[in-house]
C-alpha cells in the first residue's frame, strides 16, 4: 500500500511538471484568488474486490461539491457523496474450513455495501478546461449486507472504513464538468478477529468513479 502512494504522489509530481513547461506566462488569467463554486454531481460508481474471483458492482452515485481557488491554476475541491459499492459473484473456497456454521457455502456471493463519503482533492488546472488532481477519499460505511443462496445476512461490524488515496482528470465548460477518478485502498476490506477477516485475508475494494456536475459560482 505504501507502494502504491508513493507511485501516486510521484505520478502527479511528474504531471504537474510536465504540464507546467506548456503553460504560457502571457496567457489571460480566467479565475481568481478565492472564487468559490458549489454543485450537484450526478454519475457511476465501479467497485470490486481484490484478492478474491468476484464480478464488478455497477451502481449510480449522486453527491455535491464545494470547490475553492488559491490561484487560477490551483485549487481545492471539497465533495461529498453516496454510493452503493460491493461485488457480485464472490467466491471463497476456505469458508467451510473457517466458519462456525456447518456447510457453509463458498459462494457465490453478493456483497452490497452502502456509504456516506467525503473527499478531499487538490486540483491543477493546466488549461481552462483541463485538470488533474489527487487527494483522499474517506467513506463512512452505513449498511452492509452479503447473500449467497437467497439468505441475506448483516456485515457491517465486521468491515471496515474506506480510506483510499485518490487520483483522475475532469474536462469542464463554464457550467458542467466531467470527472473520472480512481481510488487506492489504503486499508484492507475486513476488520481484524472478524469472520470476514477469515475469508476475505488481505482483501480490498477498488473504487472507480465517472461523474457529471453542474458549477455554480458563489464568489
Amino acid at each position: 500500500m505504501v507502494k502504491k502512494v508513493l507511485f501516486s504522489i510521484l505520478f502527479l509530481s511528474m504531471s504537474f511538471s510536465t504540464v507546467w513547461g506548456q503553460v504560457d506566462p502571457n496567457e489571460e488569467h480566467w479565475r481568481q484568488p478565492f472564487d468559490i463554486y458549489i454543485g450537484p454531481k450526478i454519475g457511476v460508481s465501479y467497485s470490486n474486490f481484490t484478492r478474491v474471483e468476484n464480478d464488478p458492482m455497477i451502481w449510480p452515485m449522486i453527491g455535491g461539491f464545494v470547490e475553492v481557488f488559491f490561484t487560477d491554476r490551483f485549487g481545492m475541491n471539497v465533495e461529498m457523496n453516496f454510493t452503493h459499492n460491493g461485488a457480485r459473484n464472490v467466491y471463497h473456497p476456505n469458508a467451510p474450513e473457517v466458519s462456525e456454521k456447518p456447510n457453509a457455502s463458498t459462494g457465490p456471493y453478493e456483497y452490497r455495501l452502502d456509504y456516506i463519503n467525503t473527499e478531499y482533492k487538490l486540483k491543477y488546472y493546466f488549461t481552462k478546461p483541463l485538470c488533474i488532481f489527487a487527494g483522499f477519499h474517506f467513506g463512512t460505511l452505513i449498511n452492509a449486507k452479503s447473500e449467497v443462496d437467497g439468505q441475506s445476512t448483516k456485515i457491517r461490524s465486521q468491515l471496515h472504513r474506506q480510506a483510499s488515496v485518490l487520483m483522475g482528470a475532469s474536462y469542464e465548460t463554464e457550467k458542467f464538468v466531467v470527472e473520472g477518478m480512481y481510488c487506492f485502498p489504503m486499508r484492507r476490506l475486513a476488520n481484524k478477529n472478524s469472520y470476514a477477516e477469515k475469508i476475505f485475508a488481505n482483501t480490498s475494494q477498488n473504487i472507480f468513479m465517472l461523474t457529471f456536475g453542474y458549477k455554480i459560482a458563489i464568489f
